[in-house]
This record gives C-alpha cells, structure tokens and sequence, in this order.
C-alpha cells in the first residue's frame, strides 16, 4: 500500500500514464483552505465574528467608534499580513531569490499556516485574550499562505501551458467540492480538516517541485533581470493592476450584503453555482482562440456582479443571496483565470515568476481588504438610511461599469515593460532559456523543430541592430513582400522569436490562424524556417 501511495504521489517519467497525478492539483487544496476560512463559513465561525457589527452596537447604545475599531482589526488583521507578505516577496526576491530557491520554505510555510488556522477559530471570554489568540492565528496564516500563494504561481509558470490551462479549472472545481464536503460537518471537524488542506497543498508541491522547475523558474527570473535591468517590478504597474483591486473590492462588498451568514443548504447552492461558473468561463476561455486575460474575465464576473446588485435593489436583503452568489462563483473564476493568466505573464518574460504571481494576488488581497474596510466605515451610515443597501449597489455597479472601462484597452498585461527594455535581447539569447521552445517546447511553426530537439542558436546579442534600425527593418520587409496588416504583426513576433502559442494568445487568434499566417509569411519572404526568418531581419 505505501508502495503504491509513493507510485501515485511521485513524480513520472511518462506523463501519458497519468491524467492528473494528485500533486500538480495542490493548488486545489490552498484555494479549499481559503474559502473555508475566510470566504464562506464551511470551517466554522472565526473568533473575530462574535465581535457585533456596527448596527447591533449602535441599537445597544454602545460606541461605535469601539465596535468599528474591533471590527477593522478582526477582519483586517489576516488580509493585511497576507499584502505585506506578498509585497515583501516582490521586492526581495532580486536580491534574495524566490520562495522556492529557499528549500525550508516548502515545510514552513504549510506547516505555519495549518498550525495557526485554529487560533483564528478560538473564542474566550476575555476581549484582550482572544484578540490575542485571533491575532497571532491572523499573521500566521497571512503569512504563510502568502508564501504558499507564491510557491504555487512559479510552479505554474513553469509548466507547460496547455497543462495550466487544464490543471486550473480541475483544481478551482475541485477546491470547491472540497468546500462543499467541509461545509456539510460539524463541531471543531471542518476546523480540523481546513486545517489540514495547507499541508496537503505543501506535500504536494514539494513532491511536484522537480530539478527541472527550479531550473525553468531560474532561467525564467534570470531572462527578466537581464531584459529590465535593476528597475523595480513597482515602477511600471499599469491600469490593470488598480483594476484588479477595484474589482475586488466589489466582489468583497457583495459578498456581504446578507444580513445573516450563509450557511446549510444555501451555501451547498452557492457552491454547486460557483463550480458551474468556472467550468462554463474555463471551458470558453481556453477552446479555440485563448482568451486567457483579465478583459475576457471582466466580460463575465462584471454582468454576474451587476446582477447580484441588481437583485438587491429590485428586492432589498431578500436579493442579498443573488450577490453573495455572484461574489463567491465571481471569486472562484476570478482566480481560476488569474492562475493561468500570472503564469502566462511570467513565461512571457513580463516580470519573474516570483513577481508575477505574487503582485497579481498582492492586488486580489488589497481589494479584499478594501472591500471589507469600506463596508465596515459605511455600514453604520447605509443602516441609518432606508434606501442605504440601494445606494451602496448602485455605487457599486457605476464604479464596476467605469472601471472595467477603464482597463478595457489593457489586455495582456498588468505590469508594463519600460519600452527602453522591451525590445533588449533576452537570455535565450545569452544560452539560459530557449524562447524559440515557448520555455516549455511549444514551439510548432513551420520548418521550427520538434519540442525535443534543441533550439537553433542565436546570433550574438553584439550582432543585432538597434530597435530602432530592428523595427524599422521590419516595417521595410513586410512593405516589400506585401504582408497584411495581421501577417505583419504575425511577422514582427515571429522574428523576435515568439511561438505559435505566444502569438496565438498575444494576438487572441486560433493556433491555426496563427499557424497559417506563419505560412503565408513564410511563402511570401522565400524562407523555410524561423531562424531564416530572423536572418533576413538581422542582415
């Protein structure tokens, strides 16, 4: 039995006798953890909601600025550990590595987290002492899921990037199956099995973290630093990152509209819907042309999010269901995509793995965090109003409505390249990481070689022209051979090297779209293969 266990959990040699092996689907059981601790009430009650909420202080007669504080620091406390930690990992990891390049990461920080989990659920009746149990649980946690969160980004970035978009919906669905058996059990059970979920999460990853990933993931980091230089991975943040945490920060204001905690057979409903959600999104977004950004998951949370306002406009705390609803299947698929979406961010050079991942999530927990600061505050002033819960949704839907407008023009990054570094040789060319593979051996253009076989060197960085005489070369070509509009954008990330696959998803076209414009370009410049291609450009 243990021989066969080991057989299961190990890694192979031959992944075609293996669909899904349990320990590329711990990200699964990091995402359970989440939502049974903090997202819904399937662990339990946490300490800090014994704390009453401002309407019920203010029909005691006691202070509310008392009951706000205490409120702010209960539901603060563990979001805000969680920011911190992720913004540490993004401005250290250039001069101390990634969690990953530290071994004892890979125990500490399930273990940390699956040991402090039930201090957050302890409730005695000294205030001062169970602040104190909440609040070492709280950092805790924070801490050490941050560093999970992480972990599990790189890991993504470095696999292939058909099995990323086929692990991320199985392991998002199955984290919610998950929530669903915790939310069915009782007494200090769910506490004990949420629990355990960090540590199932952390003997999976270490049994899925191989050589050749922290190999990958080095060659990845080091392809970035060589391309940027020493600019800070905070000094070109674009619109898509204040778009993520506005958005959130909604999806966090909705899941708060019910009066009372959702529990039993509703939350079962709510779960069931989110699963269906993310199978439906998934199923849309990685069939034919990828769709893998965060635009294309705008199009789908926002009209699910404008609905559950909807309701409670229409229908007052009878509608609230609708935009929990809406808030946990939206927080479900948003990280579903998010996953796919860091990962692709990273394997296309745009920021370290490291960086990636754990800037996308810093974004996802600071409107969290948002989100719960800005009910809190306006809660005592929206129940001393009849129409209070109506005009927070109406806000809310306006600010949704123009902030997805405004991020709508960004849709492939979150983090800008300084256009003096996009352009710079990478390190593939250096001999660290074959870009002309997709990172993972992607690489299927015309005349290209087969994933295994090694990819054809490149000219010297000292031989190339300057952007300014490359780009220009390339308008001059493709003028001359009477490229098309799209075959010349085709034709521009071909000869920096990019794949079939980069340029399917850089341009949201099909592979057989982008494979034939490939073609075509090919036919028309009178070359046979990719590096002949980049010859042409470098002459």
């Amino acid at each position: 039995m243990k021989e066969r266990f080991e057989t299961w959990l190990a890694p192979q040699n031959d992944e075609r006798r293996e669909v899904a092996p349990l320990r590329q689907l711990g990200w699964a059981f990091l995402l359970a953890w989440v939502f049974c601790v903090f997202y819904t009430n399937a662990a339990g009650v946490l300490s800090g909601n014994a704390i009453p909420n401002a309407g019920e202080a203010a029909a005691s007669a006691a202070p509310v600025p008392t009951s706000i504080g205490a409120a702010l620091f209960y539901a603060v406390l563990p979001l805000a550990a969680s920011v911190a930690t992720l913004a540490a990992i993004v401005l250290a990891e250039p001069r101390i590595g990634s969690p990953t390049s530290h071994r004892p990461l890979f125990v500490v920080a399930p273990a940390l987290t699956a040991a402090s989990t039930p201090f957050m659920f302890v409730s005695v009746a000294d205030p001062g002492l169970n602040a104190l149990l909440f609040g070492i649980g709280a950092v805790a946690t924070g801490i050490g899921s941050a560093l999970l969160w992480a972990m599990w980004g790189e890991y993504y970035a470095v696999i292939p990037r058909d099995r990323s978009e086929w692990l991320a919906p199985v392991s998002a669905v199955s984290a919610a199956v998950i929530v669903l058996l915790v939310s069915a059990m009782d007494g200090w059970v769910p506490v004990a099995v949420a629990a355990a979920l960090p540590l199932l999460s952390g003997l999976c990853f270490h049994l899925a973290w191989t050589p050749e990933a922290a190999r990958t993931e080095e060659a990845l980091a080091t392809a970035h630093r060589f391309a940027t230089e020493r600019r800070s991975p905070l000094a070109g943040l674009g619109r898509t990152g204040f778009g993520i945490l506005v958005v959130f920060s909604i999806v966090s204001i909705a899941g708060m509209m019910s009066a009372e905690r959702v529990e039993g057979i509703p939350l079962q409903a709510i779960l069931l819907f989110s699963a269906l959600m993310m199978a439906v999104v998934a199923a849309m977004a990685i069939s034919g042309p990828r769709r893998i950004s965060l635009f294309f998951l705008y199009r789908w949370i926002c009209p699910t999010l404008v609905i559950g306002f909807a309701a409670v406009i229409l229908f007052g705390q009878a509608g609230a269901l609708v935009a929990v609803a809406a808030s946990l299947g939206g927080r479900f698929t948003f990280c579903l995509i998010a996953q796919i979406y860091f990962a692709n961010y990273a394997a296309a050079g745009r920021a370290t793995p490291a960086q990636a991942s754990s800037l996308g999530w810093l974004f996802v927990h600071a409107g969290d965090l948002l989100g719960l600061v800005l009910w809190i505050v306006l809660e005592p002033l929206m129940l001393a109003q009849p129409a209070g819960l109506t005009a927070v949704s109406v806000g809310c839907i306006v600010v949704l409505v123009t902030v997805t407008m405004a991020v709508m023009g960004e849709t492939s990054t979150f983090l800008r390249i300084p256009e003096a570094a996009k352009d710079r040789p990478h390190a593939h060319e250096k001999g660290l990481v074959s870009e002309s593979l997709d990172v993972h051996g992607a690489m299927d253009q015309p005349g290209a070689p087969q994933p295994d076989a090694p990819a054809p060197a490149a000219a010297p960085t000292s031989a190339a022209p300057s952007e300014e005489r490359s780009g220009a070369r390339i308008d001059e070509i493709a003028q001359k051979a009477g490229l098309t509009p799209r075959e010349a954008e085709v034709f521009a990330l071909l000869a920096q090297g990019r794949s079939i696959p980069y340029i399917r998803d850089e341009l949201i076209i099909s592979r057989e779209t982008a494979a034939t414009h490939a073609k075509h370009i090919y036919a028309k410049l009178g070359v046979h293969s990719r590096q002949e291609l980049i010859d042409l450009v470098r002459r």
